[in-house]
């Protein structure tokens, strides 16, 4: 009976964590959708990824001063890796605002989130290891996804914007910068406190790009800023912290799986809000790139398990 309990006990737990990981992952792509009609409406993604940073930061800031303290202590070793963490978050934000500022969403989204597949591939060239099939198959996947996605072998590419396309590619190289700062700083720093300073980093490395001084007098109307404030508590400090909170109740691999939702909202959201439509090739792209993230998320979470036994 007491085993019973504990078991219903454990799955309610895990199934919380599973719960906050979903809600994240439609905020992030909400987020995308409130991104846009700031820069359809003028504001520069410059003065919206300051902006964002500083209220989102701030905000994560108040929960580690109300709920845990002793987290904001920061080994003196780790402050060169938080603020090199800090600019990776400033370029992987500005580089995908700028792309979502010129491409439909789900089309930068998809991009950006090919970065596993990307590091994938490099780890086999570099270590020289044969890839199982597994892996080949979800890089297959997803490099093809990639070109019915682009239509890169088209001169047109598929009309999409080049700045738009050239920025994407970017934010591959800054959100794999991203990942890779994140995986150091998190040896020592717990998540929260690293997401905290490093947004702030973020924030104060754009205020030195532009000054608030500098900022458009059109970013001041009630309009923008309510938009603004959202996109950095709903859009970034609220899914963060749920998160933070799904990966307390089950592993990060499972965390990565789930966060794919994230492309399947943003497009749903972008379509129907924003009127954003992609072509039949396009949505076939997408998905191939989805179902072969997911195949590596998956490799790792079996290989991860086989190590364990």
């Amino acid at each position: 009976m007491i085993g019973g309990r504990q078991e219903r006990r454990s799955t309610t737990y895990r199934l919380a964590g599973y719960l906050m990981i979903v809600i994240a992952t439609l905020l992030f792509g909400f987020n995308g959708a409130l991104s846009r009609l700031l820069f359809d409406d003028g504001v520069s993604p410059v003065t919206l990824v300051e902006l964002r940073m500083l209220i989102g930061g701030g905000c994560l800031m108040v929960v580690l001063l109300v709920g845990r303290r002793k987290e904001l202590k920061v080994p003196r070793r780790s402050i060169g890796w938080i603020v090199a963490f800090g600019l990776s978050l400033a370029f992987v934000t500005f580089t995908y605002f700028v792309a979502i500022s010129r491409l439909p969403i789900a089309v930068a989204l998809v991009i950006q989130f090919s970065a596993s597949a990307w590091m994938v591939l490099g780890a086999v060239i570099r270590y020289r290891r044969r890839p199982s099939t597994y892996v080949l198959v979800a890089l297959a996947l997803t490099f093809g996804g990639i070109l019915l996605l682009t239509g890169i072998w088209r001169l047109s590419l598929n009309g999409l914007d080049s700045i738009g396309l050239l920025f994407a590619t970017l934010a591959i190289l800054t959100y794999i910068a991203y990942l890779l700062l994140g995986r150091r700083v998190g040896r020592d720093v717990p998540a929260l406190t690293s997401t905290s300073f490093g947004a702030l980093v973020a924030a104060a490395f754009w205020l030195a790009v532009q000054p608030p001084w500098s900022i458009p007098a059109n970013t001041w109307t009630p309009y923008h800023l309510l938009l603004i404030f959202l996109v950095g508590t709903i859009g970034m400090s609220i899914p963060f912290s749920l998160v933070l909170g799904s990966l307390r109740r089950i592993d990060a691999t499972r965390v990565g799986i789930v966060s794919m939702l994230e492309l399947v909202a943003a497009g749903v959201i972008a379509y129907f809000w924003l009127g954003q439509h992609l072509d039949g090739w396009q949505i076939a792209g997408c998905l191939l790139v989805a179902v072969g993230v997911t195949i590596l998320q998956y490799e790792r979470l079996e290989t991860s398990t086989m190590d364990k036994l």
